[in-house]
């Protein structure tokens, strides 16, 4: 089978959509698929393909997201793609390219499967200046999801958030629930180099009897990064043993420092900065817990990744996502300061043999996100999209 994969960003830009879709290629490709990814490059000036990637030019969109935005109806980019011969189009985006699917798989007449990754009522005050002008918006988005979500064959999520999205979109299509997942052998402690993460622990000041945390992801509004300090701060100030490390950049950045200054907990919470993908494992196995306050996550790569390392998971309550979260398995919910607190020194009571068997708990949970399965699951999508797409045409 081909499949043209349609994505606003891809590699060497690096966020959990472009490792999810990595994962996705390099899986159908394993199972004999022929795949395109059809992206963005805004430093070209023209189409081009190279390796299995269809580079389109585009304007870059810096002050939103670092991405670009192109022309939907390039002529030379769909000649591109019909030469490719493609018997399904999967997409990733709602956006320029998002919709450049929707037409070739029109003029191609081949089905469509869509992939929502981001629930974009999080992200309306990136682009809509206050909370009056936001309200005004949101119905708007929705309409546009709606009519978009409405030209697709067959809809795919990582969890039951995408559900309850489209439902307040009034999208009638059903949506097959897929969990994301990660390329787990990178982040496994046999395949980690244990001196790197010595040598990281002690760059970072971690002593043995510490319980350092950390998060990885954009550092933008909707992680909520300013609520998970708050609530550090205010359990673990002046307490050196407890440290938390921020690993990520984005527009908060400086507001998240002005923050840990102000509060006087410059050495206890520390933002580490951009760290490239391959380059993460040692720095997982160099902590004890995942936190995250964001209740803007479909299904976080990186909260997989840090599992996947025997990471115990801090996830504040996010209702339509409280499943992801096995209680004293893989992690714990949190709601208040005070309740993260608690479970913060739970760690911190712990015998360095219990903190070892939690660890190995979290490991073998990961087990449930396999790529094997995660591409099974894909397929049958796939396999149902070509049968509905051939008896309604």
């Amino acid at each position: 089978m081909n499949i043209a994969i349609f994505t606003e960003t891809y590699y060497p830009f690096i966020s959990g959509v472009v490792t999810h879709i990595e994962t996705l290629k390099n899986g159908l490709e394993k199972n004999g698929h022929n795949v395109l990814i059809v992206t963005l490059n805004p430093d070209i000036p023209e189409n081009y393909i190279e390796q299995g990637i269809l580079h389109s030019p585009a304007h870059p969109l810096k002050g939103i997201y670092g991405y670009g935005v192109a022309n939907p109806w390039s002529r030379k980019r769909f000649e591109m793609v019909r030469d490719f011969h493609p018997d399904l189009i999967h997409i990733h985006t709602e956006f320029s390219l998002g919709i450049a699917g929707l037409h070739y798989a029109k003029k191609l007449h081949v089905p469509v499967v869509y992939t929502l990754h981001t629930m974009y009522d999080d992200y309306l005050g990136y682009i809509t200046p206050g909370k009056r002008t936001e309200r005004m918006i949101r119905p708007l988005a929705h309409f546009y999801e709606r009519k978009f979500a409405g030209k697709t064959t067959e809809i795919i999520g990582p969890s039951k958030k995408v559900e309850e999205f489209m439902r307040r979109c009034h999208v009638h299509k059903a949506v097959n629930l897929i969990p994301n997942t990660v390329n787990l052998d990178a982040f496994r402690e046999e395949n980690v180099d244990p001196e790197k993460v010595l040598s990281l622990r002690k760059e970072l000041g971690i002593g043995e009897e510490d319980v350092s945390l950390c998060f990885v992801g954009r550092l933008g509004k909707e992680k909520s990064v300013d609520v998970l300090i708050d609530f550090f701060a205010e359990n673990f100030r002046n307490d050196p043993k407890y440290r938390l490390f921020l690993i990520g950049k984005g527009p908060e950045e400086e507001e998240l420092a002005d923050q840990i200054r102000s509060l006087g907990m410059e050495n206890q919470i520390r933002l580490l900065g951009y760290i490239e993908h391959d380059d993460l494992p040692p720095y997982y196995h160099a902590f004890d817990l995942y936190a995250t306050a964001s209740t803007s996550e479909m299904n976080s790569i990186s909260m997989l990744e840090a599992m996947a390392s025997g990471l115990y998971i801090l996830q504040r309550l996010d209702v339509y996502n409280r499943d992801q979260i096995e209680s004293g398995v893989n992690g714990d919910i949190f709601e208040t300061s005070e309740e993260f607190g608690k479970l913060v020194q739970e760690e911190g009571t712990m015998t360095l043999d219990k903190r070892r068997s939690r660890h190995d708990g979290v490991v073998a949970y990961t087990m449930h996100y396999g790529v094997e399965e995660f591409i099974t699951s894909v397929l049958k999508v796939n396999k149902k999209a070509i049968e509905e797409y051939t008896v309604e045409n």
